[in-house]
């Protein structure tokens, strides 16, 4: 039988990120980017994830649950071919800033601007979550905004200093929020993780309508998520989605955390590609394998390349070649 509280509690003492529960595996946590086994817990039996958490419907879903040890968590649940997997991280903290978070300076510069697309993204526990929320509150705080957070499960709280913020109504769907918020004049939506279920066309087109849309999305390079986001839209409007991706995105900012070379914390490495010249025709024709080998010429722009940050962090002695190599786009760059 599943002890939530033990799970939960442990989590916090032991500063992980994540609460990793599956059934027919004992429970996990991620601390510093590895996974422990929570002590004196047994393996989760068929049912257990659902007597703990609630009913878990469909092949995945999320939602906020708690409060379980004074703190709300964001609960992201699937269907797995073992049973079902639920991952459970503490939410509610507040945003922190980008300087914290080791951000280049090319994703400071995008805090200037005032429209197009700006995604973040990277694999699960990348902390593209938290570099968003870092960079909308000092969009927020730059600037007087009206803006509209339409994120359906907020992690951080975000300070918006005098900007105006409307909230995402529950009972309303994001097509019809985007909509309301750009007749009302919004300048800067904050939509969170991009759904599966959702037709990508209306945050492409409030973007093409002169507002400022942040968004995340799972993938493990800037040309993955392109990839990824358009092979959300039904095929009929896809070509409708890639002429407004080439034209309207800002930028793609792609993170991943690497254990640090002495094993004891994450280290951020970052991808930034600029939307310019070079890259809008190369998303406009479906080209996107081109967009790594084109990064490398427009780091001028303020495109920044992962294989450069990895350089960087491994000549800092930040971290090992070996785990460079992992990630790199260029392995001999990294050969000892």
């Amino acid at each position: 039988m599943l002890n939530l509280n033990v799970c939960l509690n442990y989590a916090l003492q032991s500063g992980a990120t994540d609460v990793i529960l599956a059934e027919g595996f004992v429970p996990n946590v991620r601390i510093a980017g590895s996974l422990h086994a929570i002590p004196e817990t047994e393996k989760l039996s068929f049912g257990d994830l659902e007597s703990a958490l609630g009913s878990l419907e469909g092949e995945c879903g999320a939602f906020i649950g708690g409060p379980w040890q004074n703190a709300n968590w964001r609960v992201r649940y699937s269907r797995e071919a073992f049973g079902k997997m639920a991952t459970l991280r503490a939410v509610g903290a507040d945003s922190p800033n980008l300087a914290a978070l080791e951000a280049p300076e090319s994703v400071s510069n995008l805090i200037g601007a005032s429209s197009g697309l700006i995604l973040f993204t990277g694999p699960i526990a990348s902390g593209k979550t938290t570099t968003a929320s870092a960079y909308v509150s000092e969009v927020c705080n730059s600037r007087i905004l009206r803006a509209a957070f339409l994120d359906p499960l907020p992690e951080y709280k975000i300070y918006s200093g005098e900007s105006l913020v409307r909230k995402r109504r529950s009972n309303v769907p994001l097509t019809k929020d985007i909509v309301q918020n750009l007749r009302a004049g919004t300048d800067l939506f904050w939509l969170g993780d991009v759904s599966l279920s959702e037709s990508v066309l209306p945050m492409l087109c409030a973007a093409e309508m002169g507002s400022l849309v942040v968004a995340t999305l799972n993938a493990d390079s800037a040309k993955s998520a392109i990839t990824n986001l358009l092979s959300l839209e039904e095929s009929s409007n896809r070509e409708l989605a890639r002429n407004l991706l080439a034209a309207n995105l800002k930028a793609v900012v792609s993170e991943h955390l690497i254990l640090s070379a002495d094993k004891t914390s994450l280290v951020p490495a970052w991808e930034v590609l600029y939307n310019d010249t070079s890259v809008a025709p190369l998303i406009h024709a479906g080209e996107y394998f081109r967009i790594p080998q084109v990064m490398r010429a427009a780091t001028s722009e303020g495109s920044l390349p992962l294989d450069d940050s990895l350089l960087q962090l491994v000549r800092g002695n930040r971290i090992s070649k070996a785990d460079a190599r992992v990630y790199a786009m260029d392995e001999t760059l990294f050969l000892d």
